[in-house]
């Protein structure tokens, strides 16, 4: 498994992958709220030069990817200015539970490991199980004083909270 920096022309495939992904939990939240979230998961203009967007390969495919952004780059979500944030992480249905999520995570924490980053942080909902899952077994712990209601984010009705995660990382050596 390969993970690196997306190009350019991957944003299509990119684009696809994270709506096929997240397309499993379409009746998890309103219709609306499900329409608001998914575009700006698939927008990866709008964090140009804050964050990297990271794809895992598997013979030249596209079968996961990811959003980094380092600490003090952050500006969708509130959160400590000394945290890293990851997002949009998604993997092809057929490949789930093969390690590509780890892969991917394990990318964002090497990023994260520099001077000034207290944590790596992320944003996940109850109802994403075994996303929840891999992310305690990888040491995440809840923040829940950094949840956000993703109804008031995107100004839509209902009442859908996003748990924040945190992980504590060293500086690499």
């Amino acid at each position: 498994m390969n993970v690196r920096e997306a190009h350019p022309g991957e944003h299509d495939e990119i684009r696809a992958l994270l709506t096929t992904a997240y397309g499993q939990y379409v009746g998890e939240v309103p219709a609306a709220l499900f329409e608001h979230y998914v575009h700006d998961l698939t927008d990866l203009d709008h964090a140009a030069g804050r964050a990297t967007t990271l794809v895992a390969l598997d013979d030249d495919r596209v079968v996961g990817t990811a959003r980094f952004y380092p600490a003090g780059k952050v500006e969708e979500v509130p959160l400590p200015a000394d945290w890293a944030w990851v997002r949009a992480v998604a993997v092809h249905p057929s490949l789930r539970r093969g390690g590509v999520a780890r892969a991917l995570m394990a990318h964002c924490t090497g990023l994260a490991a520099t001077p000034g980053t207290a944590a790596l942080s992320l944003h996940t909902f109850a109802f994403m199980a075994g996303a929840v899952r891999l992310y305690e077994q990888l040491g995440y712990r809840r923040a829940p004083e950094w949840d956000i209601s993703v109804s008031e984010h995107y100004a839509v009705g209902g009442d859908l909270v996003a748990l924040t995660y945190r992980l504590d990382v060293l500086p690499a050596s």
